[in-house]
């Protein structure tokens, strides 16, 4: 009985020691059906393994994780196939080991059915080679199996028997789900790529040095680069994740001290980040000469710390820099799956099939949130500078309108300055407009005395007496007012008659002409209105004629005479005022209207005659001044716009 007992036990321990394939269930852990030794002293073989068979144990968990353990692992378990009748693969998903060989158990001997792993990927070819599948559902009967595995990196073993048609399924599955990760990190690249060439902002160029070489680092660890990118290139399926998580983790600190511009706001922060960034640098030449086993090591610590720091510089300086909001909330969706993968490849946690693909979603999420802490910081630079051109438009709108009042009280102080200079002329002018009155006063007054002296004084002839010295006093005063007007500046623009305004200007100095013997040539029947200043206007025609009247007497000129002639055009008439004066030298007729440009003497003139009139002609009342030498002289060209309607003008 005792025996019968016994044998049923051992019958039983040998029945689920063996993974029985059901053809109802499409995946099936064979971790749990397993037994495993990890050779510590590195003595054993697949010649001896089979004398050490009582030393393998039991697993604890539903996948083999061992951190990063340097030993080899044996594991030996067995898969009954009998009940059924669909093609089953073993699959152990884990493109990170280094090598793997598969023995099945024939008599008392091992016969290798497989190797595969980064190293090699020449007998998968059958099926692919980022991980590794090998047929096992064509056999009828139990048969026992021994999996030899040995990595550097972290020794972690997923064992699972799946029907070849759903690994079909979930394959085609895991290679849309990375392509669309891939595509989503393609197409930030691109986006963003753009927004560096428009532009030119060194914080783009940042992003894309770091984004490109995370996404190597991921083809690494996801063995999508070993399957299409660097086939059987041993070195870069080894040494090529650790060498692309220290290129990453460089660019990422880079990104973080110039997008963060830690310079202006944590000088703490900002030699932080740079001493991390040379860091990484020495750990990407660790990766070139220090054995993979160690460089690993040291970028599985670094890349665990990397997310905390990051994140502590955007809690930093969130309350400083409005865009850091994002860059924080990115960071900490990948602190939080690094976290998690860390302690994964550490052994420290159980490992689970979701947990393989926390790092990619974290990296998604990251990478969003710091295109959009980029776009945001486009965003506010935008917005300060539209409020910073706004104040300064406002600004210069201010200095603007205090320039021009200036302008406007220097041209009014220029015009003034011009006629005062004019005044000594006027003087004159009064003085000669003045003599033949004075003179006609005083024989008038002989003639009282004389025949008051005779007693031939009457009262009819100290009436007619009288009345003459009325007149000649009201043509004084009628002189006097005249000038006074003259002077006196217009305060307000209004329409006047240009011919009454010309002859005007040449009542002023008729005296003067006839002294020299100068003819005047004016004729003007027409009323021709214009709008402006009369007074400002009159300066104009007074200084031309001053002008033309100082080259007629210097000149010594023959008959001298002015000419004044108006012709009318549709939208406009000219003023031509033209003397026999010799005309202007030609090699100074371009400098006659700057102002301070004189050819008298300092005490004969200021030279902002003309320069005063040309700004008159043109700001005031919208016209052009010009001069030309003609055949016995010069000639001043006014061309003024015919008044439409109050204030209007059709130029």
């Amino acid at each position: 009985m005792r025996l019968l007992i016994l044998s049923l036990l051992l019958h039983t321990y040998v029945f689920a020691s063996s993974l029985i394939l059901d053809e109802y269930q499409p995946s099936m852990n064979v971790v749990p059906f397993s037994h495993y030794l990890i050779d510590e002293d590195d003595i054993l073989t697949p010649e001896n393994i089979l004398k050490h068979k009582s030393e393998f144990r039991k697993p604890s968990t539903s996948i083999y994780s061992f951190g990063f353990l340097n030993r080899a692992l044996w594991v030996r378990f067995s898969i009954d196939a009998s009940k059924s009748s669909t093609p089953w693969i073993l699959n152990i998903d884990n493109p990170q080991l280094d090598l793997y060989e598969l023995f099945r158990l024939e008599g008392d001997k091992l016969i290798s059915v497989g190797r595969g792993g980064d190293t090699i990927c020449v007998e998968n070819s059958k099926y692919q080679c980022r991980t590794y599948w090998k047929d096992i559902g064509d056999i009828s009967k139990t048969e026992s199996y021994y999996l030899f595995v040995k990595t550097a990196g972290s020794m972690q073993v997923p064992l699972e028997a799946k029907q070849l048609s759903y690994a079909y399924e979930t394959e085609q599955l895991s290679m849309l789900l990375y392509g669309l990760y891939y595509g989503i990190l393609f197409i930030l690249l691109v986006y963003n790529f753009v927004l560096y060439i428009m532009l030119r902002d060194v914080n783009y160029l940042n992003y894309l040095f770091f984004l490109s070489s995370y996404m190597l680092w991921q083809l690494s660890f996801d063995g999508i680069g070993l399957e299409w990118l660097w086939p059987n290139v041993t070195w870069m399926a080894n040494s090529g994740l650790s060498l692309f998580i220290f290129l990453s983790s460089a660019a990422a600190f880079r990104f973080s001290r110039y997008f963060l511009m830690l310079k202006k706001y944590n000088k703490t922060l900002y030699k932080l980040s740079l001493y991390a960034e040379v860091f990484s640098y020495l750990g990407m030449a660790s990766a070139l000469f220090f054995p993979f086993i160690l460089s690993i090591k040291i970028a599985a610590a670094w890349v665990t710390l990397i997310p905390i720091l990051l994140v502590y510089m955007g809690y930093k300086i969130v309350p400083l820099y409005h865009p850091a909001r994002f860059y924080l909330i990115g960071w900490i969706f990948f602190l939080l799956a690094t976290i998690v993968v860390g302690l994964d490849k550490q052994g420290l946690i159980p490992s689970y099939a979701f947990i393989v693909h926390q790092q990619q979603i974290g990296s998604v999420l990251e990478m969003l949130f710091l295109s959009l802490a980029l776009a945001d910081r486009i965003g506010l630079m935008k917005r300060t500078h539209l409020k910073e051109l706004k104040r300064s438009t406002i600004l210069l709108q201010k200095k603007i309108n205090k320039k021009v009042e200036e302008v406007r009280q220097k041209d009014k102080l220029l015009i003034q300055q011009s006629r005062q200079a004019a005044m000594g002329e006027m003087i004159e002018n009064i003085a000669h407009q003045w003599r033949q009155p004075l003179n006609q006063l005083s024989l008038i007054q002989n003639n009282i005395f004389i025949e008051h002296m005779l007693g031939k004084l009457n009262e009819k002839n100290m009436q007619g007496y009288q009345e003459q010295s009325e007149k000649l006093m009201h043509y004084m005063t009628d002189t006097i007012d005249d000038f006074r007007n003259f002077f006196q500046p217009d305060r307000e623009k209004h329409s006047f008659d240009i011919c009454k305004a010309i002859h005007k200007t040449e009542a002023l100095i008729t005296s003067t002409l006839k002294q020299h013997s100068i003819k005047v040539t004016f004729d003007c029947h027409d009323t021709l209105s214009v709008y402006g200043h009369e007074n400002e206007f009159s300066q104009v025609i007074l200084n031309i004629f001053n002008n033309a009247k100082d080259a007629l007497v210097e000149r010594k000129v023959r008959d001298p005479h002015i000419l004044i002639r108006i012709s009318q055009k549709i939208d406009h008439f000219f003023i031509e005022i033209c003397d026999n004066g010799k005309g202007i030298d030609v090699t100074i007729i371009d400098k006659i209207f700057d102002p301070y440009f004189t050819t008298k003497f300092k005490s004969q003139g200021t030279g902002i005659g003309l320069y005063m009139s040309k700004m008159i002609i043109e700001n005031s009342m919208q016209g052009t001044l010009s001069v030309r030498n003609i055949d016995e002289g010069a000639c001043f060209s006014i061309r003024l716009p015919l008044k439409v309607e109050e204030g209007v003008y059709s130029v």
